[in-house]
């Protein structure tokens, strides 16, 4: 790295640590709440002195080591000084010369810090949720500067970075989301939830070396003690697609699933975050390959949904239609598969898993043989647009 790149890349670390720590680093007294912070998050001290140094409160007579800034790349979230340049130029080169809306952006957190909620799966906040992410699709300006201020809420965290987990933008803002989320919320449940949400990520992206690394730092099934049906159905699929990488047995895990929802089917009747779990678990389990085992889930999924009149929002019945028709293609149920195929709707497809369902389902209909010339310029142009290298060659 040649003298300028790194001067612009300290020059975004000092921009992300101050955005973290909540203001300027402008005093001595600053960088020794920072430097304890720091070791609070990352488990690695840096000197106040250094980081004086650093921000040029005392003159350095040398410039910051690679392990100082990867520390400090740590406390921002990011893995590496390396990941933290490529987010933050390929930020610089998407964002759109506009200006921002302030004062709409604060009425947004202001409903998320303010608004009453009854539960987990209170229906009004969960609709407010969604029309919110639906909004920052078209006015992508905002999408940086919510996701740092949502997530210093509490409704931020439950509900917008646990709940509503964007599968579609998983190599764009919400990957950023996560890391403000880690930040704000330095748990070991937040960090179970981040760490199975980019196994993953890499599984989709066919990066079987970060799907390991990843997925080696959730295998301690003990972490997941105690977790919602949000965070333990990730945990889950999380160690299904590791599994899938590294070819390790999945009879154990598998076990581990049922006697889990069998706790849940007994012990509760909340329907959505029941449905939530029967949905993310039947996903993984189809893209792993275990067809018989997601139908299971997907039969329970339907069975409730007949029964319940309440709209779904983390949900849907047509991406659970889609699975279903992937999963008897899959076990040889041909003529099932193209009749659940036929009464699928795209257009009821769940908002944040739009264009991975679109990639399913252009696959399916290929593979059932559907004359439209455009299915395969569509997929392949989906697969592009997300980063799901996985489907290539299909699933």
């Amino acid at each position: 790295m040649n003298r300028s790149m790194r001067a612009e890349l300290e020059k975004v670390i000092k921009s992300e640590i101050e955005s973290v720590f909540g203001r300027r680093i402008v005093s001595s007294r600053d960088c020794i709440a920072l430097s304890d912070e720091i070791y609070q998050r990352t488990q690695n001290q840096l000197n106040p002195n250094t980081l004086r140094r650093f921000f040029g409160l005392v003159k350095a007579s040398y410039p910051a080591s690679n392990a100082t800034l990867n520390i400090l790349s740590k406390y921002c979230g990011f893995t590496s000084t390396e990941d933290i340049y490529q987010i933050k130029q390929k930020e610089t080169e998407e964002k759109p010369e506009v200006v921002e809306h302030k004062s709409l952006l604060y009425y947004l957190i202001s409903l998320f810090q303010d608004a009453p909620v009854s539960g987990k799966c209170d229906k009004t906040f969960l609709s407010l949720v969604k029309h919110t992410i639906k909004f920052l699709e078209f006015n992508p300006a905002l999408t940086d500067k919510f996701q740092g201020l949502v997530a210093k809420t509490k409704n931020g965290q439950d509900f917008y970075c646990e709940q509503f987990v964007n599968i579609d933008k998983l190599n764009s803002y919400f990957d950023n989301g996560l890391r403000y989320y880690m930040n704000e919320k330095p748990t070991p449940e937040a960090k179970l939830l981040v760490n199975a949400i980019q196994v993953y990520k890499y599984w989709l992206k066919d990066n079987t070396k970060k799907t390991k690394e990843f997925g080696e730092q959730i295998q301690d099934r003990s972490l997941i003690a105690g977790s919602s049906f949000y965070i333990s159905s990730r945990y889950y699929a999380a160690l299904l697609f590791h599994a899938h990488v590294s070819g390790y047995p999945v009879e154990e895990i598998l076990i581990d699933i049922y006697k889990l929802y069998s706790t849940f089917t007994e012990t509760h009747r909340n329907n959505e975050a029941l449905l939530y779990f029967e949905y993310v678990l039947s996903e993984a389990l189809v893209l792993t390959g275990h067809y018989n085992d997601a139908l299971y889930y997907l039969g329970q999924f339907q069975k409730k949904e007949q029964f319940s009149d309440s709209p779904k929002y983390t949900v849907s019945g047509e991406n659970v239609k889609l699975l279903k028709a992937i999963a008897h293609f899959k076990t040889g149920n041909i003529q099932l598969a193209d009749t659940i195929f036929n009464d699928i709707k795209p257009s009821g497809f769940l908002f944040i898993l739009k264009n991975f369902s679109g990639i399913l389902y252009m696959y399916l209909a290929t593979e059932l043989k559907r004359k439209n010339i455009r299915y395969n310029e569509s997929f392949h142009s989906l697969i592009h647009e997300t980063g799901f290298l996985r489907f290539r060659s299909g699933i």
